[in-house]
């Protein structure tokens, strides 16, 4: 069965960077202060008061020294001091969060009305904020990382494959393969082969019918497709592995 992505509704969250700082030299420390700078809340139009979160949300403690959150808006610190500044209005729910051993990378995963989507900030110079649906995998060497996402809705904010690389100064997509017509379910990266080679297995979607069990239960036994992301030269290419 083939299945093609629904539309998405349009969103109000913004991902805004605020003042670019200088790049310096920065070593981490896990334990100190918060954030020294701030995002400026979102004014909200009447007719979006609906959707408002209640209450900030919630940062974890052990990330409190680069991010904070008021109801509109989380305040993330970059490496070189800068704000970046990521919208919470639209999302009821964020959770999931994680910071890359070296700090550079701070990621989360939110949801809200039909949407949901992971993303990944790179607090080097750039200050980008990556939609990777969810939390990427990593290369051995940590010069790139990747991610898939296939939902039966249609509705996250990768609905595909991406990899980026990492740069000392930003980081680059080099593929995306994202156009809605990915077979099966429940995509899921399994492991890197060096730079230059992913493998991933994908749920038949023949394979999960109605039944007695829940959808979940049906996709952890339904037969496993695998397939390889590869870069022969010439760009990545999505092979079928028999």
């Amino acid at each position: 069965m083939m299945l093609g992505k629904t539309g998405k509704p349009v969103l109000t969250s913004l991902a805004l960077a605020l003042f670019c700082a200088p790049w310096t030299a920065f070593a981490m420390d896990h334990h100190e202060a918060s954030p020294s700078v701030s995002c400026k809340e979102i004014p909200i139009s009447p007719d979006a008061m609906e959707g408002v979160r209640d209450e900030p949300v919630s940062v974890p403690g052990e990330y409190n020294n680069i991010a904070r959150s008021t109801k509109t808006v989380m305040t993330i610190e970059a490496l070189g001091g800068a704000a970046v500044c990521f919208s919470v209005i639209d999302w009821n729910v964020v959770e999931q969060f994680w910071i890359s051993g070296d700090g550079r990378f701070f990621g989360f995963h939110t949801y809200g009305m039909e949407a949901d989507g992971h993303h990944v900030i790179d607090r080097a110079r750039s200050g980008a904020i990556l939609a990777t649906g969810v939390r990427p995998v990593f290369s051995d060497d940590a010069t790139m990382f990747a991610s898939a996402q296939r939902t039966g809705a249609g509705w996250g904010n990768l609905e595909g494959l991406g990899i980026w690389k990492i740069d000392p100064d930003g980081t680059q997509m080099v593929y995306e393969f994202t156009n809605g017509l990915l077979e099966g379910l429940d995509w899921r990266i399994d492991n890197w082969v060096g730079n230059n080679e992913i493998r991933l297995t994908v749920a038949s979607s023949a394979a999960v019918v109605a039944s007695d069990l829940s959808f979940e239960e049906e996709l952890e036994q339904a037969e496993r497709l695998s397939y390889r992301l590869i870069d022969r030269g010439s760009g990545w290419k999505l092979e079928e592995i028999e």
